[in-house]
């Protein structure tokens, strides 16, 4: 699993757990990828910084490289704050209408989407046992339900 650095500050909202829990299952995500390319001899490190938290993922050799380097991370958090602040100051001097707000909101609900489906088709690759991403052949679910075979379902939870 990812490491995770955590502040002591208190949460501030159901929005903000909320948020914290897809970026944690967005880490997760990344993370499995990193162990995929781990298998295809790729070294990978990634920081994450969300509000007070810092993630570190990535193959053995990356984590332990970032972990050995603690001014990267606290150089990486200085520079998400002063971005975030940056742009704070021009959220400020420039008031955005709801209207515009709305279409944010849409962007980075489409993002997710994306991403979530992203996940779905390399896990769904993994199924069948490729080490490659397989788009999830959604028409051909909905056309020949008795195309696809699910196992392992709670017992009561039909597909």
């Amino acid at each position: 699993m990812a490491q995770v650095a955590m502040s002591t500050l208190p949460v501030e909202d159901e929005e903000s757990s909320e948020s914290r829990m897809v970026v944690t299952f967005l880490m997760s995500a990344l993370e499995s990828m990193c162990k995929e390319l781990a298998k295809s001899k790729a070294e990978v490190a990634c920081i994450a910084v969300y509000e007070t938290d810092v993630f570190v993922v990535g193959t053995e050799r990356g984590r332990a490289f970032v972990n050995s380097r603690k001014d990267f991370q606290k150089d990486f958090v200085k520079y998400c704050v002063e971005e975030e602040e940056k742009a704070a100051e021009m959220h400020k001097m420039k008031s955005t209408p709801q209207a515009s707000r709305m279409s944010v909101d849409a962007v980075e609900i489409e993002t997710l989407r994306k991403t979530v489906e992203d996940y779905f088709c390399f896990c769904y690759g993994k199924a069948l046992g490729k080490s490659t991403v397989v788009p999830v052949p959604y028409e051909k679910m909905l056309r020949d339900q008795s195309a696809v075979v699910v196992q392992g379902l709670p017992e009561g939870v039909a597909f």
